[in-house]
């Protein structure tokens, strides 16, 4: 009985040793957690979209610059963009979210007051970020690197 009772323990110990291997990440290449301090320095991009129009057919743009994310939910930054072929540069302001897993979202106000939001997706170690357009008539999606 006692041997029975010692080789469950021991089957039991050797399962749950399994499923915290398994489970927790390494520190070389597993997963971690994220969080605002993901995204910290300057940011360069480009994106390119187009934004729906009804019956008058589909406007496209196209936007390059950068950006510092200040590690603690706050953004600004500098782009030019061609809507149609028109040129206009501007500045913007913002805050951004980031989730446990790397994903977050962003809010950004431009100096012609457009807001515009954003899912993003964090790498791991914060270097590369990819996002999509989530406003209602706009297809978008683009990355952004860190510069520094």
């Amino acid at each position: 009985m006692k041997k029975r009772i010692l080789a469950s323990v021991g089957l039991v110990l050797c399962a749950a040793a399994f499923l915290v291997w398994v489970a927790l990440p390494s520190k070389a290449g597993g997963l971690r957690e994220f969080s605002l301090r993901s995204l910290k320095g300057e940011f360069v991009f480009a994106l390119d979209g187009f934004t729906v129009q009804g019956a008058s057919g589909n406007q496209p743009f196209a936007w390059a610059g950068k950006e510092i994310y200040d590690g603690a939910g706050h953004v600004e930054g500098v782009f030019t963009a061609s809507y149609n072929g028109q040129i206009t540069r501007r500045t913007y302001t913002g805050t951004y979210t980031v989730n446990p897993d790397g994903s977050g979202s962003t809010t950004l106000t431009d100096s012609g007051g457009e807001v515009s939001h954003f899912d993003i997706f964090i790498q791991e170690g914060g270097r590369e970020v990819s996002y999509v357009a989530t406003d209602p008539g706009v297809v978008s999606a683009g990355y952004e690197r860190r510069r520094n």
